[in-house]
Parts: C-alpha cells; sequence; structure tokens
C-alpha cells in the first residue's frame, strides 16, 4: 500500500501519475499499468486517442458550458465514469467504497467491481440509484439471478456485464514484476458468500445475455463491445447501453483501440441505447474526442488507481476535479456550450503529435 500525502498540490493529470509512481511500490505500479503482452495494444489506444484532432468551431456563445450528461438514465454532472476495477483495495484501503465516495462528491457515478472487497451494499448507499454494479459471468442463472437480486435490493441504478475477458490476458509486465493478485488469495471479496467459477466466463453466451436483461429491471450494460456486429446483436438481446473497450488492453494484445472502434458501435446502436467507452483516457481533450463521436460518457481505470495511492478518496477527487476543469475549457475552445453540441465535426483524424 502506497503512502498518503496531501493530493492538494497537485495541478496536472502528469503531476497525479508522477506522484503515484513515486509513492507506490514499484510492482504495484506495474500491474495496473500493464498490458497484455508486449502491450501493444495499450500503446495503441493511447496513439490513436493521440492522432485523432479536436477540430475547433468558432464564434459560439460559451459563455456558460455544461458538462452534464446522462448514462441509463442516471445524471452526472460531468462525462467521466469511474470504471470496474477489482484491485481498487490494493491502492486505497477504502476500495470501491472509496470510489464511490469520490464519485458521489464530483456528482457522477462508478461502477463497483463484482470482485471488490468492500461490501456491495455499502457502496450503493453512497448514493442510492447513482452507481452501477459489475459482474463477471462466473456462474449459471441461478448463481446470477442471485447477484442481480441483491444488487437490486442494495439500489444500484443499472448492472454492466462484463464480456471481454473469458480467459485473463498474459502480461509481460506483470510476470516480469512477479507480482500477483488474485481473489482466492485476498479471501475478503463481497462475492465470497456466492462462490465463483471462472470456467463460466468461457461459455456466457447472448442467450445468457438476453435472460439477464430479462430477468432484472435494472438498466443493463455490456461492456467489452468492440464490433458494430457485436453492439447490435447487444441491442437486441435488450440491454440499455453499450461499453466500448479493450479492458484498457489488457486482455487481447495487438487489439484495436478502443477509440478506432468507436463510431461503428455509435453508428450500428444508432441512438437506440447509450454507448460508454474506456480504454486509455487520462485527460479531459482526449474525453471530449470521445464525445465527439457518440459516447455519452468515458470511463477511467488507471488513473482511479493513481489518484487513489496518493490520497484516497482526496486524490481520486482531486483528479475528477483537474478532469472537469479540462473538459470545461477543452469544449469553450471548441465551439461546444453543452456536451450534446460536441458532434463529429469537432474531431478529425489527423497525424500523431506526441507532447513536448
Amino acid at each position: 500500500m502506497s503512502t498518503r500525502q496531501d493530493p492538494g498540490d497537485i495541478t496536472t493529470i502528469d503531476q497525479l501519475i508522477a506522484r503515484a509512481r513515486e509513492v507506490l511500490d514499484p510492482s504495484l505500479y506495474e500491474w495496473a499499468a500493464a498490458g497484455a503482452g508486449q502491450g501493444v495494444t495499450t500503446s495503441r489506444n493511447s496513439l490513436a486517442l493521440n492522432r485523432l484532432a479536436l477540430v475547433p468551431h468558432m464564434m459560439s456563445d460559451v459563455s456558460r458550458v455544461d458538462t452534464t450528461t446522462s448514462y441509463m438514465g442516471v445524471q452526472m454532472a460531468l462525462p467521466v465514469l469511474l470504471a470496474p476495477v477489482a484491485a481498487l483495495r490494493l491502492y486505497a484501503h477504502g476500495d470501491a467504497l472509496a470510489a464511490a465516495e469520490a464519485a458521489t462528491r464530483a456528482g457522477t457515478s462508478t461502477f463497483c467491481a463484482m470482485l471488490t472487497g468492500s461490501e456491495w451494499e455499502e457502496v450503493a448507499a453512497t448514493a442510492p440509484g447513482r452507481h452501477y454494479f459489475q459482474v463477471y459471468p462466473m456462474g449459471d442463472r441461478q448463481w446470477l439471478g442471485d447477484i442481480v437480486d441483491r444488487v437490486e435490493s442494495a439500489g444500484f441504478a443499472g448492472i454492466c456485464v462484463t464480456v471481454d475477458s473469458p480467459v485473463i490476458g498474459r502480461r509481460d509486465r506483470s510476470l516480469e514484476s512477479g507480482f500477483k493478485w488474485s481473489i482466492a488469495a485476498e479471501g475478503t471479496s463481497g462475492i465470497a458468500r456466492h462462490g465463483y467459477d471462472y470456467s463460466f466466463r468461457t461459455t456466457f453466451s447472448w442467450s445468457d445475455l438476453a435472460w439477464l436483461c430479462a430477468h432484472t429491471p435494472l438498466p443493463v450494460t455490456v461492456k467489452g463491445v468492440m464490433t458494430a456486429r457485436d453492439a447490435a446483436e447487444a441491442v437486441e438481446c435488450g440491454v440499455a447501453g453499450v461499453y466500448v473497450s479493450n479492458h484498457g488492453g489488457r486482455m487481447v494484445d495487438h487489439a484495436l483501440s478502443a477509440i478506432e472502434a468507436l463510431g461503428e458501435v455509435v453508428d450500428a446502436v444508432d441512438g437506440r441505447v447509450d454507448v460508454a467507452i474506456d480504454s486509455g483516457f487520462t485527460r479531459g481533450a482526449e474525453i471530449c474526442k470521445a464525445l465527439g463521436l457518440g459516447a455519452r460518457a468515458v470511463g477511467i481505470g488507471r488513473l482511479q488507481c493513481w489518484g487513489l495511492a496518493i490520497g484516497g478518496v482526496a486524490g481520486l477527487s482531486r483528479a475528477l476535479e483537474i478532469l472537469r476543469d479540462e473538459i470545461s475549457i477543452t469544449m469553450a475552445n471548441i465551439g461546444a456550450p453543452n456536451v450534446a453540441a460536441i458532434t463529429p465535426a469537432h474531431v478529425r483524424w489527423s497525424i500523431a503529435a506526441p507532447p513536448v
């Protein structure tokens, strides 16, 4: 676990990440930073976001900039979601509860990971009807139904089923650091009372997704969609949201970047459901690019870890404050007074330009 410092002197995301790297044990930093294999997909996520340029439009009235948005019916003060991260406890004793508290302070939502060590009900209670619950298919339909019943009773706003990781990716950086993490080793996960079986992740099917959507009155989003075909199939199954993600590049090496897949997914769902995205986003300008391609909100994963590492709830809150400022300023300067005003006309594929 890291040594906490006052995050009040942090003014940029680069400073925040540098501070996290200073205070964390190197193996913990590597565990979160690692991508599958050589890390090509992780690098591609960043490179593709770099190559997608913003196109400012002049002389719009941006005297007031509104960063609010919504996802699956939940109103949010800014278009940033806290993506599900199972091992947040490695970066803050508060685990998913700390993330939920930071999200609530910022007026946004978190995805409570099924494999968290926090009590699910305590996470939901930070803001009933605001936060989502993420589930891996690690049991049969009876098992999944029991999970859903508990999630409904807890007061979560919706369910996110992650489908992009039937098996865990092999990550060179993690292997080389020697650090290993598993829920079996922790033994304190909120899933403990239900049990789990990893083998079900390899057999979860479209019919299972349709069953889940029909089983619960809560809106369901499917996370890990990277193609138009899968997006359209998910809509037919009854989802309320499609979450574009390559798991931050942690499952398949040499895969397509998430931002490259976003446009075709948005076109495929054709306004029938909400679209979110994650994988590689760390700056407000990058988030605006995804909004321009049709996402309603953007998830951050690794940045959660870094924020929690430098100061728990306060550190993550600081990260969200910086992102809010970056988003608001970027929106004003590209001529977009609200999130809906950011359109495909505000982005264009260009040459890569590494930051100075």
